[in-house]
């Protein structure tokens, strides 16, 4: 068994052929199937796929690579992972005949991690922890817009060594009364209320924890971070560095997406420029982003501007440059202008053919420049590079919590 963000070293022996085709085949949530397949020339008896190239070059990258370039057999939506892992076959064939082929479990996390519900007053999620009895880093994992607690993120890191808390921040399912039902007028306070848990937690160091957020939840842990003094690194993933207004499927404009005491936060509103918005999917939100910003005041964008420096941690910025939810490459910099005059520990990552649905490595790739839904932007080699380089990234942001 093999984490999923693991590459896949394998090797064949006992080949008795000069070339052969290799063939991987993994299923989705849905059920649907993916392969792939490339073609390799074997020198002697022993074929190491992660040194071969195919022979037509595309391929170097042996099983993982594979993987990355599967597609499905019928449809063309993305790939959707199961909650844990899945069954990866490697086949060898030669002439459409099977020579031999093996089955390798991938998993989010390995399987000595443990997870629970640790749903409180104020918030909902699922706390993963990895085995031992030494202390480990804390880190508090906010999902984007879709509602979709990121609970693969929480369950790779466990496997990395830290205790991680998948938060659910609203529910527009309607399954949790104390959840606003849209992502509209939040509490920051339920972000708060997930730190302290974490910190009180037995067997969690402190005296801070990390945030890793994507999309809309990048957006919120960098505006956590900025303020509150128990979180250390914060990790955003095609965020924003300022605070925008809420989404709501029933009203515009919906309101603000954070609130303080019950506060609104202070936001961007969304320009009254119908002709910039999409309405029929599949919707390509960035150009009513590109010019809501474009429309603000020099004063509405400073007081919705996140005062990023002030978070304590070093600060990890991810952007696809061909993000067409919102510029995240643009908003992301807002935050890196900032964080660089301050003189703050920060990187900014741009992955100039990557789009908004940048994830953790090694998934098929194809057709995830948009769903039935939303355009997100990219190209599947674009996401196939982003996915492998930022999530290393990541996990050493978060490690400086073990300094």
């Amino acid at each position: 068994m093999v984490s999923v963000d693991e590459p896949i070293d394998l090797a064949i022996t006992d080949v008795s052929v000069e070339t052969v085709d290799i063939r991987v085949s993994l299923t989705d949530r849905r059920g649907r199937d993916w392969e792939a397949d490339a073609t390799y020339d074997v020198s002697g008896d022993t074929l190491d796929l992660d040194a071969a190239t195919s022979t037509d070059g595309e391929v170097t990258g042996g099983v993982t690579e594979l993987v990355q370039r599967a597609t499905p057999v019928a449809g063309s939506d993305p790939f959707e992972p199961e909650r844990d892992g899945d069954d990866l076959t490697v086949r060898v064939e030669r002439d459409g005949a099977a020579l031999g082929s093996t089955t390798i479990e991938r998993r989010f996390g390995g399987g000595d991690v443990t997870s629970e519900s640790v749903d409180g007053e104020s918030f909902v999620g699922r706390i993963y922890e990895p085995p031992g009895s030494d202390p480990k880093p804390g880190v508090v994992v906010l999902h984007g817009s879709d509602g979709q607690s990121a609970d693969g993120i929480a369950q790779l890191l466990a496997s990395h060594g830290f205790t991680a808390l998948a938060v659910q921040y609203f529910d527009w399912r309607g399954e949790y009364e104390r959840l606003p039902a849209e992502l509209v007028g939040v509490p920051l306070e339920f972000v708060a209320a997930a730190v302290e848990r974490v910190l009180d937690r037995d067997g969690v160091r402190g005296p801070d924890v990390g945030l890793f957020g994507t999309s809309k939840g990048g957006e919120l842990a960098l505006l956590a971070g900025s303020r509150l003094e128990s979180v250390g690194p914060v990790v955003s993933v095609n965020g924003s560095g300022v605070v925008w207004a809420g989404i709501s499927r029933r009203e515009f404009p919906p309101g603000p997406s954070w609130t303080v005491d019950g506060e609104p936060v202070p936001y961007l509103p969304y320009t009254d420029d119908r002709s910039v918005w999409d309405v029929q999917p599949p919707m390509e939100m960035e150009p009513g982003y590109s010019q809501s910003l474009e429309d603000a005041d020099d004063e509405t964008i400073a007081a919705a501007t996140i005062p990023v420096e002030s978070i304590t941690g070093p600060v990890l910025l991810v952007s696809g440059g061909a993000d067409r939810m919102w510029d995240s490459e643009e908003l992301h910099r807002i935050a890196a202008e900032r964080l660089e005059c301050h003189d703050c520990d920060y990187e900014q990552l741009v992955y100039p053919d990557a789009g908004h649905a940048i994830t953790v490595p090694y998934l098929p790739t194809e057709n995830r420049e948009r769903t039935a839904q939303f355009v997100m932007g990219g190209s599947a080699a674009g996401y196939a590079e982003a996915d492998g380089d930022h999530w290393p990234r990541v996990l050493e942001t978060l490690e400086t919590l073990r300094t």
